[in-house]
């Protein structure tokens, strides 16, 4: 199945604005008014900021200060504008109810209604935006405005609002410290992105909303429902991988919620719920209704698309499957999208933005075909499309199970490829819960001249991965013509005092059909696969990301993620070249697609020079040293 795709990739972009450039001085600081501000408001100069009558702005407009726009003015914002907010706090914070910096106040209303090809951005001049460079759009007993394609960032809320009505659709909201806040409004919000906001994305209090399809994603909390707000409708969105709650109660919200109808990032109610804070863990609180979980995101803003092969010939009529999680099996029914095959053995997968599994199978004269490639999980970033390649191989036989010699407990695993005994791959046993199959996992061996290795492990689930690289290394990314495979039905499920065979097939790497994403190792200028090692606090920094930016830009979108650190400190990264970068670290959070947790030790400045880092070991320190 596809989502419905947001379609918002140009607001992703640099935008290409108009030449042309007015200065609002708001009342906070004063200034003078240019004649290009005579211009737009009329013959009348403004009073403190002020849209006296109905006004037009495009190019860029620079906002220094608070611009009010009164009552029964529209202020028209046409498409492609940029307003740049000027940071730095105002003087006179109260006179503007509350504007610590600089924003807009409206009572009359704003029609901001931007195209795909040009869309209008909010954003805070100068240096690249982070939440709080400027403060808000305040609505006060406003009614009538509409935002649509438009991209708000840098703000400490984007929209404020008391008493008003405000229409939004296909907007963008990030890097804000929230991405609004709402109070005793009625405000429609359709077919929007909010993400990277760090406190909140959604925050609203006794107000009677729509909140439909929208995407919800990596934000502090994802929904903060403060008090009296069961009247609101929550239908249709994919809110999903918030570091904090995807859905909360604030503590004065007695009323019981229905959030029934969207996607949580699972298909299963009991792991939604795990995400969502209600009167099951404070006494006094509401109840947060989810069922029906919607079993597929209802909304996209990603594509992954690929080529699924058999011996380097396309296979039709396979099926490929995205998966937010392979805890519970590489082939299940709680995939986040699915898509068929054409002839050409293409396939195209709409998901929401995060890390996915994708897995394919046919069938074929020869059996079951199965394909994992070797970059797994395949990251998937907002208005982006990612391209794979899927390399099959042909399903072994199900595990065979006997009595453990001994009492004990093992897995013995025989590598093949192409049905030959695989000699000196490394095999090597996950519990399901890894975020990925890299590292050295719970244990591992090496098969032997017979491709046979045997891994005694304690009773349990059991996720089969196999590598063999041509430079003989133990960790790490497959190298061209290297080996690598994972076995079909895992988790294998090793009872006590037993023993379990299973056959692992092993395909060759080959460039864009092997392991590594090809949209990093074809990159512009090409990217440089580099190893290294973290720590943290002296320890390797298990568990942890990488993040890596070209300074000065230490917000937004990095230059590259790292592979989950191991618990050695070993990771590896897909840089687009040599140079200098900022490296920060993130605790990884296991099963959420792209999941990163709040905290973020950095930065440690780094340079890539000849396919290593300088220097090699990147050591940060903990928080309060």
């Amino acid at each position: 199945m596809s989502g419905r795709r947001i379609g918002l990739p140009a607001l992703l972009a640099v935008l290409a604005l108009a030449a042309s450039c007015a200065h609002i001085a708001g009342g906070g600081r004063g200034g003078d008014v240019t004649s290009v501000e005579r211009q737009a408001f009329g013959r009348a100069e403004p009073r403190g900021g002020g849209v006296e009558r109905d006004t037009v702005w495009s190019g860029e407009v620079r906002v220094d200060g608070v611009v009010h726009v009164r009552k029964g003015a529209t202020l028209t914002i046409l498409p492609g504008t940029r307003v740049a907010f000027v940071p730095g706090r105002i003087g006179t914070v109260d006179e503007h109810e509350g504007f610590a910096g600089s924003g807009i106040k409206v009572e009359g209303r704003i029609v901001a209604e931007g195209t795909e090809g040009k869309p209008i951005l909010f954003t805070a001049a100068g240096a690249p935006p982070g939440p709080g460079s400027w403060d808000k759009i305040l609505f006060s007993f406003s009614s009538g405005s509409r935002f649509d394609r438009c991209t708000f960032e840098g703000a400490r809320y984007a929209f404020h609002a008391h008493f008003s009505e405000i229409s939004v659709r296909r907007c963008l909201f990030r890097d804000n410290e929230e991405g609004v806040r709402l109070g005793q409004s009625r405000v429609t919000i359709e077919e929007s992105v909010f993400t990277r906001n760090e406190v909140r994305g959604i925050n609203f209090r006794e107000c009677r909303n729509e909140i439909r399809g929208n995407l919800v994603y990596e934000n502090g909390d994802g929904i903060f429902l403060h008090s009296k707000d069961s009247a609101s409708v929550i239908r249709g969105n994919a809110v999903y991988g918030n570091r904090g709650f995807d859905l909360r109660l604030g503590d004065l919200h007695a009323d019981d919620v229905d959030a029934s109808g969207n996607w949580w990032g699972t298909p299963r109610e009991e792991e939604a719920r795990r995400k969502v804070y209600d009167g099951r863990n404070l006494e006094g609180l509401g109840t947060v209704r989810l069922s029906p979980v919607l079993s597929r995101p209802p909304v996209a803003g990603a594509e992954i698309r690929g080529v699924f092969v058999s011996h380097m010939a396309p296979v039709e009529g396979a099926e490929v499957r995205a998966y937010a999680s392979v805890a519970e099996g590489l082939w299940t029914e709680a995939h986040a999208a699915a898509a068929a095959t054409d002839a050409d053995g293409r396939f195209a997968l709409s998901v929401p933005p995060g890390r996915y599994f994708v897995v394919g199978r046919a069938e074929s004269s020869a059996g079951v075909l199965f394909a994992f490639p070797g970059k797994n999980p395949v990251a998937a970033a907002f208005g982006e499309t990612t391209e794979i390649g899927l390399p099959s191989v042909v399903a072994p036989p199900r595990a065979a199970a006997v009595p453990g010699a001994g009492g004990r407990s093992s897995i013995a695993a025989r590598t093949t490829v192409d049905g030959a005994p695989a000699g000196g791959v490394t095999v090597q046993a996950l519990r399901p819960g890894a975020s990925d199959f890299r590292g050295p996992g719970d244990a591992s061996a090496v098969t032997n001249e017979a491709g046979m290795a045997t891994l005694f492990l304690p009773p349990g689930k059991y996720l089969l991965a196999a590598k063999k690289r041509k430079t003989g290394a133990a960790l790490g990314m497959v190298d061209e013509g290297g080996l690598f495979g994972v076995y079909p039905y895992s988790p294998v499920d090793l009872p006590p005092e037993t023993a379990v065979t299973v056959e692992i097939p092993l395909f060759e790497k080959r460039g864009w059909l092997g392991a590594d994403d090809p949209k990093e190792s074809r990159g512009s200028g090409g990217a440089d696969l580099v190893g290294g090692t973290a720590n943290v606090g002296g320890r390797p920094a298990d568990g942890y990301i990488v993040f890596f930016y070209r300074p000065p830009e230490t917000i937004g979108r990095p230059a590259a993620r790292s592979s989950v650190v191991t618990s050695s400190g070993a990771f590896e990264v897909s840089l687009p070249g040599p140079g200098e970068y900022l490296a920060y670290l993130r605790m990884s959070v296991p099963g959420v697609p792209g999941g990163a947790d709040e905290e973020r030790l950095g930065p440690v400045a780094v340079r890539v020079e000849e396919g290593r880092f300088v220097p090699s070991a990147l050591s940060f320190d903990l928080p309060g040293r």
